[in-house]
């Protein structure tokens, strides 16, 4: 009973992923005349309320962090950045934790509850921006999962039905849309990994990369990285037999083609022979 008493006093902390990218100077000035208090960084944008309690940190490539906020007012954010949303996904992916305030800065699982829980040492906002910095690359790579996922289940059975009846049942039309799918999910991915690189905020603030660190390393964002290579190589693999597959019938057709010309060719000469 102690411990449940003790979970409702921490607070809530939780990472959305909702665009390809966000509109951060738009977002700037909506929340300026609402009458936040903001910060623009390079990538990030920090809008806090001195009358309210809670960080939100704005990610350019389409995320956000809620630090101390109510589930009403995250879902009220959710749909004040769709104005300023660059190509906003189709599912919102989101990830919860709950932090509060200790002797040390660590991020633990709540092994009773199964809750991930982040004590934070100091009020620092630069530690939550820096912890915030390893959420929004973790569900940035969790949307950039999902993706490889779904094309890959869509296209999983084309190598079996190769290896079945020697050819891939689909239309000319709808291989070449599955290409451009592939194609897209793949290269929109290769096009924005550098979000998952360390971000240079750390370069000017050293003292902040070991909180960055900590968290990348909780929630396991190295080997999700090797992972989503591999799957961009399962992809690849994907566009090779479909590309392959429209060749083969491009020559089969281009063969079909000779062959009924000189077919027809030799219906004229015979003809012509004929009537000589």
């Amino acid at each position: 009973m102690n411990d449940i008493r003790s979970l409702r006093s921490f607070l809530r902390c939780v990472s959305f992923c909702t665009a390809g990218s966000y509109d951060i100077l738009g977002l700037a000035n909506y929340f300026r005349k609402k009458g936040y208090f903001t910060r623009l960084m390079r990538d990030v944008l920090h809008v806090t309320n001195l009358k309210r309690p809670g960080d939100i940190f704005f990610f350019n490539h389409g995320c956000f962090v809620c630090w101390g906020f109510k589930k009403k007012f995250e879902d009220r954010l959710i749909e004040t950045v769709k104005p300023f949303s660059i190509h906003p996904v189709n599912h919102v992916e989101s990830d919860h934790f709950y932090y509060h305030y200790g002797k040390e800065t660590t991020i633990d699982t709540h092994e009773k509850h199964r809750l991930d829980i982040i004590t934070l040492d100091s009020e620092d906002a630069l530690i939550k921006l820096a912890i915030s910095y390893g959420l929004a690359q973790s569900i940035k790579l969790e949307a950039f999962e999902e993706a490889i996922q779904q094309a890959i289940k869509k296209n999983s059975q084309l190598p079996e039905e190769i290896a079945t009846h020697g050819m891939i049942s689909l239309s000319r039309r709808a291989i070449f849309k599955r290409i451009g799918e592939i194609f897209i999910a793949r290269s929109s991915i290769n096009l924005n990994i550098e979000y998952l690189d360390a971000p240079e905020f750390f370069w000017r603030n050293p003292s902040m990369e070991p909180y960055y660190i900590m968290t990348k390393k909780y929630l396991d964002i190295p080997s999700r990285v090797m992972a989503l290579n591999q799957k961009l190589d399962v992809l690849q693999e994907l566009l090779d037999i479909l590309n392959s597959q429209v060749q083969h019938r491009h020559s089969s057709l281009l063969e079909s083609i000779i062959i009924l010309l000189i077919a027809v060719e030799i219906i004229i000469s015979l003809f012509q022979f004929h009537v000589v």
